[in-house]
């Protein structure tokens, strides 16, 4: 593999005495950086009890700190004209500033503060809680939310990746600041965080402002252990809702494997060679020839735990019976057979062009490496287009044979007219 291909290896990786992870990837192409703290926990380490409280928690930090009230914490990175943000996800939460090099510090005091020194003020939490039960509404009112929803929990049945992130209007109107506050220091610790910066910056300054902010966090007792991620394989199971829509949507698809697994890897080829562009076996297949789907498109989509694939698209409703039945045939052909050859080079270049463009900013690059930093490592982070080339027609039949033997499906129908 050219080296071009190897941005990341130029990427410095530390720990600092505390136990934080500290990645520094300099690129002084133009004067701005992406600098974001990712905290290792997320819906995976919720209960029933407390589900939605990572999500409502990444919400109430912004709303003061020790050094910062609200209005502070959005003057400081908007005199920048820069972006500060968060998001929640099942396996961690990240906090983050897009920002030119001249505001680093600002953001970097600012994002420092967010995790290690909110104050959650009792108004403006009680202020919050209807912000994000109104945030559930709307996905419960989104039918491709639904959907996934109902997807989700077909698929994922004992471990924690049942659970929605956002969480339930129960837990989010009744849990209690003293328990925010606990789960906070449970598990916003320096052990369990990584900071990363991409981009235009003084390593030796940057540092040791890193030093005097993230580096003084105390170390605290390890957050408790993560339950089982280990999955079962699911039978084949299908579930129709309806719901106020045109078409049919459906979204149907099978457990993978966990990270560590090389077949990963023939998971993304897989996606691309079945169902991704006009080119593929799905699309030439249930689109162009039997017609009988509007759209389709399949992804591979990866955890800490079991990864998933899924294939997702709209038809009429009597076409949804027979457009399953022929992903069932394509996906025990390649079970089989593989996929050609051609099919292979076609994928493989497509996920290496991909990966190239998926790379482009700062902000992206800073992603992966805390990422794959948090969950597995930057060398294979870096090799990762190596690691695509090197799937082989085999290794594609094999994660076919290996998971792809049954499939749960998902679909939402439109309502049956009330009779007159």
């Amino acid at each position: 593999m050219e080296h071009r291909h190897r941005i990341f290896d130029t990427a410095r990786v530390e720990t600092l005495p505390n136990g934080l992870t500290l990645i520094l990837k300099h690129n002084p192409a133009l004067p701005i950086a992406s600098i974001q703290v990712w905290v290792g926990v997320g819906s995976i380490n919720e209960s029933e009890r407390n589900n939605g409280v990572s999500h409502f928690l990444e919400h109430l930090v912004f709303k003061g700190t020790r050094r910062f009230d609200v209005r502070a914490i959005s003057e400081r990175i908007e005199r920048h004209g820069a972006v500060l943000n968060a998001g929640t996800s099942r396996d961690y939460t990240m906090y983050y500033s897009d920002i030119p090099t001249a505001g680093l510090v600002d953001a970097l005091e600012v994002l420092y503060e967010l995790v290690a020194e909110a104050v959650f003020p009792e108004d403006e939490m009680e202020r919050e809680r209807n912000v994000v039960v109104e945030e559930i509404k709307r996905r419960d009112d989104s039918p491709g939310d639904v959907l996934f929803d109902i997807f989700n929990e077909m698929l994922f049945v004992e471990t924690p990746y049942r659970f929605r992130i956002l969480g339930s209007e129960d837990v989010i109107r009744t849990i209690s600041r003293n328990e925010i506050m606990a789960y906070y220091r449970t598990w916003y610790q320096p052990g369990n965080m990584t900071v990363c910066v991409a981009g235009d910056f003084d390593e030796v300054s940057l540092r040791a402002h890193i030093l005097r902010t993230f580096g003084t966090m105390r170390p605290v007792d390890a957050p408790p252990p993560l339950p089982s991620l280990c999955e079962p394989s699911r039978p084949d199971a299908t579930r129709i809702q309806q719901a106020n829509v045109q078409q049919t949507y459906f979204l149907c698809g099978f457990l993978g494997p966990h990270p560590d697994d090389p077949l990963q890897y023939a998971g993304d080829v897989l996606s691309l060679a079945l169902g991704e562009g006009i080119s593929s076996r799905l699309y030439r297949r249930l689109r162009e020839r039997e017609r009988l789907v509007y759209e389709i498109d399949t992804g591979y989509y990866t955890h800490r735990g079991n990864s998933f694939f899924y294939i997702s698209g709209v038809c009429d409703r009597e076409n949804l019976d027979r457009a399953v039945g022929v992903m069932r045939e394509e996906l025990a052909a390649i079970a089989v057979s593989g996929i050609a050859p051609e099919e292979l080079e076609r994928a493989r270049e497509m996920m290496q062009t991909r990966w190239s463009f998926s790379n482009e900013t700062n902000h992206a690059q800073a992603s992966n490496l805390a990422w794959w930093k948090m969950f597995r490592t930057i060398e294979e982070l870096s090799r990762y287009p190596e690691n695509i080339r090197a799937v082989t027609v085999e290794d594609v039949r094999e994660f076919a044979r290996r998971y792809g033997g049954s499939l749960v499906v998902a679909a939402l129908e439109p309502s049956i007219p009330a009779a007159p």
